[in-house]
C-alpha cells in the first residue's frame, strides 16, 4: 500500500474544514458526517483497493490528530506557560485517543471513496 502524501495532506484540511462547518449545521452528527465525507475523497483520490483507501484516510485522520496536539502544545506553553503545557497536554492526551475514533471514521470513508473510483 502506498501513501499518497498529497491525498492525505488533502484530506487533513477537508477533515479541519467540514468536521467544523457541518458539525455546526449539524449539531450531533455534522462533524462524523464531515469526517466521512474528507474520508470518502482521500479514498477517491488516491483510488486502488479498499484496503490502500483506508490505509490513507487512517493516515489522514492520524496525522490531524499529531498536528493538533503539537498544535495546543505550542500555543497552550505560550500563552499561560507551565500551566498551560499541563492543561494542553492533558487534553492533548484526550484528543488523541478521541481520534483513533475518527482514524476509522476516515478509514471507512477511504474505503468507500476507493470503492466509489472502482479502479481495483
Amino acid at each position: 500500500m502506498d501513501i499518497d502524501w498529497g491525498a492525505v495532506i488533502v484530506g487533513f484540511i477537508l477533515s479541519i474544514v467540514l468536521g467544523a462547518v457541518f458539525g455546526i449545521i449539524i449539531p450531533a452528527v455534522g462533524s462524523v458526517l464531515g469526517l466521512l465525507i474528507a474520508g470518502i475523497v482521500v479514498g477517491y483520490m488516491v483510488g486502488g483497493t479498499a484496503g490502500n483507501g483506508m490505509a490513507n484516510g487512517a493516515v489522514s485522520g492520524l496525522f490531524g490528530a499529531i498536528v493538533l496536539s503539537i498544535l495546543m502544545l505550542i500555543f497552550g506553553t505560550l500563552i499561560l506557560g507551565l500551566i498551560g503545557f499541563a492543561a494542553a497536554t492533558l487534553t492533548s492526551l484526550v484528543l488523541f485517543i478521541a481520534f483513533f475514533g475518527v482514524m476509522i471514521i476516515m478509514a471507512i470513508g477511504g474505503a468507500l471513496g476507493s470503492l466509489i473510483k472502482g479502479e481495483a
